[in-house]
Formats: structure tokens, sequence, C-alpha cells
């Protein structure tokens, strides 16, 4: 999972005059902004990856099929990353 970071509140004034520089930092160093208007927070700027990144949090299918492969892994289903290229590779030597 991606680290959160806390976004930094910017007045909504110096948002439009210094956008192209906040989002050379939203794509390139992946800062979060909070633009406020009158103190009170307003909107947010961060990266189109974020965004997507957060909207596949919410996703209730993925929320049930993360639910499902942790019971899976308790109950003792569940292999390792290496285990499981082992038997992938395995099968293509085989077929």
């Amino acid at each position: 999972m991606a680290k959160r970071t806390i976004p930094t509140a910017i007045p909504a004034y110096i948002a439009r005059t210094q956008l192209g520089s906040l989002l050379r930092q939203v794509t390139q160093k992946r800062t979060r902004f909070l633009i406020t208007r009158k103190g009170k927070p307003t909107a947010v700027l961060l990266s189109a990856t974020d965004f997507d990144d957060i909207l596949e949090e919410l996703d209730p299918e993925l929320q049930k099929s993360l639910k499902i492969a942790a019971k899976d892994l308790r109950a003792g289903k569940g292999i390792t990353l290496e285990q499981y290229l082992k038997e992938r590779l395995a099968g293509r030597r085989a077929g």
C-alpha cells in the first residue's frame, strides 16, 4: 500500500498563480495540496495515480475480494509469491 501523505494547505489565490509549479510537485513528488478559500478547505489537488488508488480502495468488489483473500490466507489456503512463480514456471516447462 502507498505511503499516506498529509496535504499541504495552500490558499486558492496562490494555487492560481503557481499552478504549473504545483502540478510538477504533484506529478513528480506525489505532493498533495489542500486548496483553501478564506481559510476553509475547498478542494484537493493530487496526482491522477493517487486519485485512481483512492477510487480503487473504495471499490466494493475489491474490498470483497480482499476479505475473501484474507480469509483464505488465515485458513492456510494461500501460497507465497515464490511458490506461485515456481509452480507457474514448472507448468510452462511441462506444457
